[in-house]
């Protein structure tokens, strides 16, 4: 006999968890929003620190770019006398001290006009302070001043007669002591007994950082020779002329030895 046997069908169950004494979910509370005292005072020590690097050397690259802009200038107004001379039988532009004339129109600059593209941009040293920049402007003064000792001298006048070209300096910065006029269109180097005296004609530290030293050793400035070649000498390379009993404006007869 079989016996067959009977499968109970499942009861469903319901099982309902009670989570009310499960352990709190965590929450941002008190978590930090912002930085402590002494995470702030490490960002502004790196702030400071950067800073001090960048501002001088920004500095100095303003520097650098203003007296390249000023040596620009200074090759342009080279080329522009060796082409007044190749076209005046070899002799240079006269000052206002030759001609006797303080006329603005008599000024050398203005006798190089028709050899630069533009005399206005050309003579005016772009470091120069900006109120005696804006006089400059106004009164169609320059920047630059012409070595008497070659310009008003009725030998050295003539490029050919120069017997150091690359030593014989023609083009100076003006001294910041000078009015920019017509009459300060060239130096007076005869009086140039000693280092204070050219520098209250020239302005030996027109590039520099900050106002003048005392001694007017800090900085450098640019200059023209007689070759045509614009170069810079600082301060302190151009007051060695004096400490070996040499004047810089003197026309050079043979090579110096320094």
């Amino acid at each position: 006999m079989t016996t067959i046997g009977i499968l109970k069908p499942f009861r469903r169950v319901s099982i309902v968890m009670d989570i009310s004494f499960a352990p709190p979910l965590p929450t941002h509370t008190g978590c930090r929003t912002g930085f402590s005292l002494v995470e702030l005072m490490v960002v502004l020590a790196i702030l400071a620190v950067v800073v001090g690097i960048t501002l001088p050397v920004s500095s100095q690259m303003r520097r650098n770019a203003t007296q390249t802009a000023c040596l620009s200038n200074q090759r342009q107004i080279a080329t522009a006398i060796l082409l007044y001379a190749a076209e005046n039988n070899g002799i240079l532009p006269p000052t206002t001290h030759s001609t006797g004339s303080r006329k603005i129109e008599n000024s050398w600059i203005y006798q190089l006009e028709p050899y630069l593209a533009n005399v206005d941009e050309v003579r005016v040293c772009p470091a120069e302070p900006k109120a005696r920049r804006d006089l400059m402007l106004q009164r169609k003064g320059t920047s630059y001043t012409l070595n008497d000792h070659v310009f008003d001298s009725e030998t050295f006048n003539r490029l050919a007669n120069l017997p150091v070209p690359s030593e014989t300096f023609l083009v100076f910065i003006l001294s910041e002591n000078k009015f920019p006029g017509g009459a300060s269109d060239h130096i007076h180097g005869e009086n140039w007994d000693n280092w204070l005296s050219a520098v209250g004609d020239v302005e030996v530290d027109r590039h520099r950082a900050g106002a003048r030293a005392a001694d007017r050793l800090r900085g450098a400035a640019n200059y023209v020779f007689a070759d045509g070649r614009a170069a810079s000498l600082t301060a302190a390379e151009f007051k060695s002329f004096f400490d070996h009993g040499i004047n810089p404006a003197q026309v050079p007869l043979e090579p110096r030895n320094q």
